[in-house]
């Protein structure tokens, strides 16, 4: 049986794992309960702030912001503060420009930086702590997406969604009360986020048997509790009780600190997070307003895990046939001069668009599309073969999966977020090339399959 981790046993932990590894969290202090924002000035005090910054958007503002300006003013605490508009049909972009913003207002004499919100306004309000040497504090506005407590921001970079380094939250402050009533579509974004813990564990453990990464057990238990806890809280999420909130919560609160101990998002961030990136710049390069990141997260996570279901039933590959075939594009010449990498760049110029040229700089340094690289990762998928069918048929059906998001009302295929046809095809056989992180998506192309899953997932999914 499996252990079960609670959130206040891991508050500003600091311990050495059985994985060989030091883990630690800056997040140290959490209050979650029905007015819980009549607390803030306590703790900010208690924190050793004197002057915070406070982070909004026209939307978290109206939710909680104003509550915590009425709060401070209340309690005689001197702030400054930015309020970004928010879009009229969607959420604002966690870009270069919106981070100018935040910036171009900080003052030099704040010495705490406090977003209130969830997604956007968490990540730039922790990176903007990183890299100005202050600490950070989150009001968390709404229980939708799993990074409300980790050590790390997407933000968008020359229209290509990249993780950064930044600063865990010392303490977290979530009103159940305001939570509570948080659009539905919020809180299905947060079980969406969750339940994609199934396919991106899978994407860990796989790398781990193919190229030897780096796993850690106890950090795959602490994301097992969050699945649990989501789980247990799914069903129930319509009827808005403060009780399944705090759970859903807490489940979202664990999996942001396994991605603070890991040191990056690798335990909570697979293949269904490529796709939803993917998705999201696409919206971009279009004008589109932008879809709750969650909410994407689903719908990949619906897509990878069908994945995985016909992995488990799948005929052992021709590794001679593969082997040779990478062999003989070795042996030919270079790698970047060769014919395949050109029409593989024509490719992400088409399918990325402006941000062709860091996807390009991206594979040039990683070579994961390699004919070298792959030839070594074929000997070790050879070698596993048995083993990693045996992880895929551990997976839940995808169909199972869909069937709780179906339950929330949330969309489970792209065309329901108004993604195309030819987006989803590119996002299947491209979404790959946004990191240097191996998932099912990388192993389908190693062994020759994704064209042919690309169309299975279109059949299903888009026609």
């Amino acid at each position: 049986m499996e252990r079960e981790f609670k959130t206040e046993e891991l508050l500003g932990a600091s311990f050495d794992c059985g994985c060989g590894r030091t883990h630690s969290t800056r997040f140290s202090r959490m209050i979650m309960e029905d007015g819980a924002v009549e607390k803030l000035p306590g703790l900010l005090k208690e924190l050793g702030c004197s002057r915070p910054y406070v982070i909004c958007d026209t939307n978290t503002y109206e939710a909680c912001g104003a509550e915590v300006f009425r709060v401070l003013e209340k309690a005689g605490v001197a702030f400054d503060s930015v309020i970004l508009k928010s879009p009229e049909d969607g959420d604002i972009p966690a870009d270069e420009l919106s981070l100018g913003r935040v910036c171009m207002a900080f003052p030099k004499d704040c010495d705490m930086v406090v977003s209130v919100g969830a997604g956007t306004i968490n990540d730039l309000g922790r990176y903007l702590s990183y890299i100005a040497g202050r600490d950070f504090v989150l009001v968390l506005t709404s229980p939708s997406m799993d990074g409300a407590v980790s050590g790390v921001a997407c933000l968008i970079q020359n229209q290509l969604k990249i993780t950064f380094p930044a600063h865990a939250p010392l303490a977290l402050v979530a009103d159940l009360g305001m939570m509570s009533r948080s659009p539905m579509k919020m809180l299905s974004a947060g079980v969406g986020d969750i339940l994609g813990k199934y396919n991106c564990l899978t994407d860990w453990r796989l790398s781990a048997m193919v190229n030897g990464e780096y796993f850690c057990p106890t950090i795959e238990g602490i994301m097992r509790s969050a699945i649990d806890k989501t789980m247990e809280a799914a069903g129930k999420l319509s009827q808005r009780r403060e009780e399944d909130i705090k759970t859903l919560t807490e489940g979202l609160v664990l999996s942001g600190i396994a991605m603070d101990f890991a040191g990056n998002s690798r335990p909570a961030s697979g293949a269904e997070h490529h796709i939803s990136h993917y998705f999201e710049m696409q919206f971009l390069f279009d004008g589109i307003p932008a879809v709750l990141h969650g909410t994407k997260v689903g719908i990949g996570t619906v897509m990878m895990l069908r994945l995985y279901n016909e992995l488990a039933k799948m005929e052992r590959p021709d590794f001679a046939a593969l082997k040779a075939d990478a062999a003989a594009k070795a042996a030919a010449g270079p790698y970047e001069e060769s014919p395949q990498f050109a029409a593989w760049k024509a490719e992400m110029e088409r399918a990325y668009r402006g941000a062709a040229p860091m996807v390009t700089a991206l594979e040039r340094k990683a070579q994961k599309n390699a004919p070298a690289r792959l030839l070594k990762r074929l000997e070790s998928i050879e070698k596993h073969w048995d083993d990693i069918v045996c992880l895929a048929a551990q997976t839940p059906a995808s169909g199972a999966i869909r069937g709780i998001l179906e339950g929330l009302g949330a969309p489970v295929r792209p065309d329901q977020v108004g993604v195309c046809r030819q987006y989803v095809a590119d996002g299947i056989l491209y979404a790959k090339e946004l990191r240097d992180r191996y998932t099912i998506l990388q192993l389908l192309w190693d062994i020759g399959r994704l064209a042919d899953m690309k169309e299975l997932l279109l059949k299903e999914f888009a026609e």
